[in-house]
């Protein structure tokens, strides 16, 4: 190689290095918190996804979350039972804080009638299935002290450091779980559906239901008739009360 060509090579790899410089140092941490608008509590294991770049994380238990990210990137935060939100990264560099406050999602007035395929709460809930299963499909691994070996010798279990990670995908799993359960007593215990065998219209109908909300476990095993035998008794024993 001669001296034009050493000295072409040598430019082209510091422009390349300078630019790759560039884009590590481009790099902004997004951080913050997440909420509940309405009441402003926190949404521990929401998901936080870098459409941009397919990466993705949760917040923690107290709500507050981190990602890395471009300016440019988009931002999709979600939480089960409300609508998704994204935003767009605005800072080239350093840390960009943003506090998402995500709208809970109204409560559908549908019974339940089917459709060609699925009903209104099979078809919610493939969906939530959908947007939440890089998560529910992580197998559960130990935490520390689950069987890890004590006694003198041990300075590190390979299961401490990722317990927290651990803690917070079990009890994701669990807010998940309750949440279904509670969109199947809706999508079946609808203030429709309940005012056509009970007769009650507005507050009365809300204090009926929230009095006699019905358990999941007992739900799934009434068919629509038991159901609706089920509403009328616990009606009459209201109805005596009142």
């Amino acid at each position: 190689m001669n001296t034009k060509g050493i000295v072409t090579f040598l430019l082209v790899s510091c422009c390349s290095m300078l630019m790759l410089a560039v884009r590590v140092q481009a790099q902004v941490t997004v951080t913050g918190s997440i909420v509940d608008k309405d009441n402003r509590l926190v949404l521990p294991y929401a998901s936080i996804f870098n459409k941009s770049t397919g990466k993705r994380t949760y917040s923690d238990k107290g709500g507050f979350y981190k990602i890395a990210a471009n300016a440019r990137d988009i931002i999709v935060f979600s939480f089960i039972g409300y609508k998704s939100d994204s935003i767009t990264v605005s800072q080239v560099t350093g840390t960009e804080t943003r506090e998402i406050a995500l709208v809970i999602e109204a409560k559908q007035l549908h019974g339940v009638e089917v459709n060609s395929r699925y009903t209104p709460y099979q078809a919610d809930s493939l969906e939530r299935r959908e947007k939440f299963g890089y998560i529910l499909d992580l197998p559960n691994h130990k935490l520390a002290g689950d069987n890890t070996p004590q006694g003198a010798g041990i300075v590190f279990s390979p299961f401490t450091r990722y317990s927290r990670k651990e803690k917070q995908k079990r009890e994701f799993k669990k807010i998940y779980a309750k949440a279904e359960m509670q969109k199947y007593i809706d999508s079946r215990f609808t203030p429709l559906f309940v005012s056509r065998v009970t007769s009650l219209k507005g507050d009365s109908l809300t204090h009926f239901m929230q009095d006699n909300y019905p358990d999941y476990n007992m739900l799934r095993e009434l068919n629509q008739e038991d159901f609706i035998y089920w509403i009328t008794d616990k009606y009459k024993a209201w109805a005596k009360k009142k």
